[in-house]
């Protein structure tokens, strides 16, 4: 049972399958290709219901649609377009940058938001951050929760990378992080797994970019969270 929740976890976070495939072939040639999840972010607009039926509050609901922000990159800061993206299964909006694409997908398991690299109109799935929650009512602990993002990352195919005990952690919201590493013959990947809470909900983060994305892609990442703002259930 446990490998199975694994395999519809991997598979959810839209990596899974060709991953693990890939790893059991021995084929380390190309790094996974992620398929397009089929479902459609969902907007929010005043007062809704979450996927448990309780009434959530936005508070969201006066933040403009688009805005014009700065991110910091090498060092200076850089104007960009931002568009407001409502994540009503994870009970959060924030601000994409227009150069990263988001899509959603829930299922039986629970929910996740995964955005990816669009950079000059070229979408990249190996640049993304897939963040992740079970459903309503089935969290985890948050070491639990690190336990199997760690399992998760393993079945794509990924390394885990050792850090020093009293290594600080990356992102400021982590409550626990690792990082991870994936490398073929012609490709590096690398990457973090976020694990942090919000109320009694536990949610993990896998940011992952290859190696020479990283100084462009983890400031539009750190942007997004720092932008984001939660409902909160009534």
């Amino acid at each position: 049972m446990k490998k199975i929740l694994l395999i519809l976890a991997a598979v959810f976070l839209v990596t899974g399958v060709s991953a693990c495939k890939g790893v059991q072939e021995g084929n380390e040639e190309s790094p996974p290709i992620s398929e397009k999840p089929s479902d459609s972010p969902k907007q929010t607009d005043g007062q809704d219901e979450d996927p448990s039926g309780e009434s959530v509050e936005n508070p969201t609901k006066d933040r403009p649609n688009t805005k014009t922000d700065t991110i910091i990159l090498e060092g200076m800061e850089e104007p960009f377009q931002f568009t407001l993206h409502h994540s009503q299964a994870l009970g959060f909006s924030t601000y994409i940058v227009d150069d990263m694409v988001v899509e959603e997908a829930s299922s039986g398991e629970g929910d996740g938001m995964i955005v990816f690299a669009n950079f000059a109109g070229k979408r990249n799935e190996d640049a993304k951050v897939q963040i992740f929650s079970k459903s309503e009512g089935t969290n985890a602990t948050i070491e639990e929760k690190k336990e199997f993002a760690r399992e998760v990352v393993i079945c794509n195919g990924f390394e885990i990378k050792q850090r020093s005990d009293n290594s600080p952690n990356r992102f400021d919201w982590s409550e626990m992080e690792f990082d991870i590493s994936q490398k073929g013959s012609n490709y590096s990947i690398l990457g973090t797994v976020s694990v942090f809470q919000h109320g009694d909900r536990v949610y993990y983060a896998i940011v992952q970019y290859p190696e020479d994305y990283e100084e462009g892609f983890i400031p539009r990442v750190v942007k997004m969270f720092d932008d984001i703002v939660w409902y909160e259930a009534t």
